[in-house]
């Protein structure tokens, strides 16, 4: 799998009602999936997301993410710390939004490299 939602497909059915994908989702929790490289092309709003983990996914290096998620809820973020370290972010700001939010997956040194792929 590389792709949970592709670009394009939201909204492209008529008149139904357009509910935020996600939008219940209160943990979201991705192991071995070597080729995944995108959960959604853009961000999209988690208003109950309280969890994030993210295992041996080594080309995944974006997450549906902005600032606009840390307004109101605390989102934690689990994964390897090489993962973490390689992510791209819509920009600095959110970057340092979530930082504190990153812990080191639990079985990980800073210096593991086990999936650094």
């Amino acid at each position: 799998m590389e792709e949970i939602l592709r670009e394009g497909k939201l909204g492209e059915v008529a008149d139904v009602v357009r509910i935020p994908p996600f939008s219940k989702l209160e943990r979201l929790h991705l192991e071995s999936l070597p080729e995944l490289k995108s959960i959604y092309w853009g961000t999209l709003p988690f208003p109950c997301l309280k969890h994030i983990c993210i295992v041996d996914c080594p080309k995944l290096k974006k997450l549906p993410l902005n600032s606009d998620n840390t307004k109101g809820n605390h989102i934690s973020i689990e994964g390897n710390p090489y993962w973490w370290a390689g992510l791209a972010w819509e920009n600095e700001t959110t970057r340092q939004a979530f930082l504190s939010s990153f812990q080191i997956r639990s079985g990980f040194s800073r210096t593991d490299d086990r999936f650094t792929g």
